[in-house]
């Protein structure tokens, strides 16, 4: 951007794993892309907020160290100051971003509506971390609150961004497998997941929420049908042993109506968070869609790339989500990928509402904005309440209410 340009200014809600990689060797992918837009003159301003003012010590760390990374030093303002606890700090934050500001939420599940509806209705637009609330009754109360307030709200469902699915997409749209018969998706992480990293809030969810619904939208992304019905089977035992009262798989079979012909397709999700801590990535993943005509397969695991050390042993990064790439001939790095992507798209659409130069509006049906994810908030909520009544069907309303 040229001298003078307006900037973002942002605030970041969380300092967990998926904003800078805590418990983890990595950086998260929020905290670097942010910092990266500030390099590029994107964004002004940054606040972060969390709960424990202990938890800037981490975040701190990992931040100077993108620093030197990317070779831009940036500040930041803390909410809380100090060592104190407040779980209220975020609201400070909110009345102190300045304007034009956005906000990124990446706060426990439950949480969303509690942090991204002050931040709305306070003129900011927001990012969400997925899911966009547990419940549709939630997720409409943000919806109906950005539409009011005039701001854009979008949820960070990253994997729209990923080539292998918007080839997928094409694939489809071009009638070159046929109609869709049915979805099979296979996702799982390590269980270091549920039981260190996010064990303050693992009972608060499930597997399928927090993994599953990734591919719940993409099904949506790729094709535009509706969900009719869904059932869903869990075990528990893992985890249980272990005092977290939740599934540690879940399996679920969802039907689909496509939106422009009668035509009715199948999906069926294998999720889990107990693999081997020595796994050689930490998402398992693949998708694969067969048709009338054809299939199309995607492993988003295996992406090609292997790397085997005396001391890490064998791992398979995924060097199309949020990897760090030299720039040659300046001895620093950048980060690029999908994840970094649907980070700096949001910060880039948000701009651009704000300075006028597109609406909110404009962006329905080019990004996942709240309304355009309320069908994955549904099939959530529907899968909550088919782990409750296992082995019973629970059907969709036109208005896409869960029933059972």
């Amino acid at each position: 951007m040229g001298e003078g340009s307006t900037r973002l200014n942002v605030l970041i809600v969380g300092t967990g794993m998926y904003v800078c990689g805590r418990g983890t060797s990595t950086y998260g992918t929020v905290m670097p892309a942010v910092l990266q837009a500030a390099k590029a003159g994107l964004v002004g301003d940054v606040l972060v907020a969390t709960r424990s003012g202990r938890s800037f010590e981490v975040f701190d760390e990992k931040w100077r160290a993108v620093e030197r990374l990317i070779g831009h030093r940036a500040s930041y303002r803390r909410f809380p100051d100090g060592d104190q606890r407040d779980p209220t700090a975020f609201r400070r934050a909110i009345a102190e971003l300045g304007d034009p500001g956005a906000v990124v939420v990446v706060v426990p599940d439950d949480l969303h509506r509690e942090v991204a509806l002050p931040a709305i209705e306070a003129g900011k637009h927001a990012l969400v971390v997925k899911p966009l609330a547990p419940t549709l009754d939630d997720a409409l109360a943000l919806v109906e609150a950005a539409k009011k307030r005039g701001v854009y709200g979008a949820v960070e469902f990253h994997k729209r961004f990923d080539l292998a699915n918007l080839k997928m997409m094409e694939v489809l749209a071009k009638g070159e497998i046929g109609d869709p018969l049915f979805f099979h998706v296979e996702y799982s992480q390590r269980k270091v997941v549920p039981s260190q990293i996010f064990a303050d809030w693992t009972a608060q969810t499930s597997i399928f929420q927090y993994l599953g619904v990734h591919y719940v939208d993409i099904i949506y992304f790729v094709t535009g049908a509706r969900p009719t019905r869904l059932l869903a089977v869990g075990q528990k035992a893992w985890l249980a042993e272990r005092g977290f009262p939740v599934h540690d798989a879940v399996e679920v079979l969802l039907e689909w109506e496509m939106p422009d012909r009668p035509r009715r397709f199948m999906s069926s999700f294998l999720v889990s968070w107990v693999d081997p801590e020595h796994s050689s990535a930490m998402s398992y993943q693949s998708i694969k869609v067969v048709g009338t005509k054809g299939r199309y397969e995607s492993d988003q695991k295996q992406r090609g790339v292997e790397v085997v050390s005396d001391e890490g042993g064998i791992r398979n990064p995924n060097p199309y989500f949020c990897e760090t790439y030299p720039v040659p001939g300046t001895g620093e790095y950048c980060f690029r990928g999908y994840g970094i992507d649907s980070v700096t798209t949001f910060l880039s659409d948000a701009l651009d509402v704000a300075t006028g130069r597109v609406s909110p509006e404009a962006l329905e049906g080019r990004r996942p904005t709240f309304r355009d994810t309320l069908v994955s908030t549904a099939v959530v909520e529907a899968a909550r309440l088919a782990l409750q009544r296992e082995g019973t069907w629970v059907t969709f309303g036109p208005d896409l209410r869960p029933r059972c």
